[in-house]
């Protein structure tokens, strides 16, 4: 191995080092790192050797230092939290960044059930027009947009709302993922959060065939390919999809089957779960604090009054 490569694995145990907590845990990794090169040189040609020496040590480095990132990250996090008060020298032991993450997550869930309640209905209006064949499914869609009064609106509305619902469950899942110490609801809310996102990733997925277009047919072509290639339910799954050996009429009945009933119902039963075990979570919040401060402030009585 070449001097270079070892003066870069000394600079990186160097700058690792100045931090010991890390320094201390991952300092064997480096040091097992260091010490292969002459079982490297023996298995390998000197290119070989030296590329994969190099690729250890960058995944290390990479790897350390992201978790230095995230243990100062937390340390900051941790110092910046602050005890919501509730009256003088009175604090429920909740952090007021968790309180304010818990509000977020309910404006969130209540703007992802509005954006489910959009798609829905303008799909219910879709439904009247939309013909889910090979021939009619394009020609419905065109017809909708240029003949029907406001169904460009509409197919707009429907496009737009199920799309932004993706990016809020996404948001909210980060934000659910922050506020982790929220009270015994939030289990309910964290997988139904998941769930509504699943849901609504399926619904942009099953639209591409139901437009019936050059884009869509080969998208999905090209990815019915991937989940047929998974291992024990790839062949099964892909036939439920198709509806037989190639993609055809019966394909974007089965896909419109798919995203009108099971995905968004789905969703939409999701997005009430959620933002129904966020509301009782608020609630019990409420109680929880009013019940401490009523304790906290009968005991401040007696202490005043004896």
């Amino acid at each position: 191995m070449s001097a270079t490569d070892m003066e870069l694995a000394s600079k990186m145990g160097q700058f690792i080092s100045r931090f010991p907590e890390e320094w201390q845990t991952y300092q064997d990794w480096l040091r097992d790192i260091t010490t292969s090169h002459c079982d490297l040189q023996a298995r390998y040609p000197t290119w070989q050797a030296r590329f994969i020496f190099r690729w250890r040590l960058i995944y290390f480095f990479l790897y350390t230092c992201s978790i230095i990132a995230f243990h100062r990250l937390q340390h900051l996090w941790r110092r910046k939290r602050k005890p919501l008060s509730l009256g003088e020298n009175e604090n429920v032991p909740i952090s007021r960044d968790f309180f304010r993450l818990h509000r977020l997550a309910t404006i969130i869930a209540m703007a992802e059930l509005t954006l489910c309640s959009v798609a829905a209905f303008t799909g219910i209006m879709l439904a009247f027009y939309y013909e889910p064949t090979a021939l009619g499914a394009h020609r419905s869609l065109v017809a909708i947009a240029t003949q029907i009064s406001y169904g460009s609106l509409i197919l707009s509305l429907h496009d737009i709302s199920g799309n932004g619902l993706i990016v809020l469950a996404l948001i909210q899942i980060v934000v659910m993922y922050l506020g982790r110490q929220f009270l015994v609801p939030w289990l309910a809310a964290w997988f139904s959060g998941l769930l509504m996102a699943l849901a609504a990733i399926g619904l942009s997925w099953t639209a591409i065939v139901l437009n019936w277009d050059q884009t869509g047919f080969w998208r999905f072509k090209i990815e019915l390919g991937t989940i047929a290639s998974l291992p024990l339910v790839g062949p099964g799954l892909q036939s439920i999809l198709t509806g037989g050996d190639g993609i055809s009429s019966l394909t974007v009945q089965h896909l419109y089957t798919v995203h009108s009933y099971i995905l968004a119902i789905s969703g939409i039963l999701n997005s009430i779960t959620h933002l129904t075990a966020l509301l009782y979570q608020e609630r019990m919040w409420k109680s929880e604090a009013t019940e401490s401060l009523g304790r906290k402030t009968k005991a401040w009585n007696n202490s005043s009054s004896s």
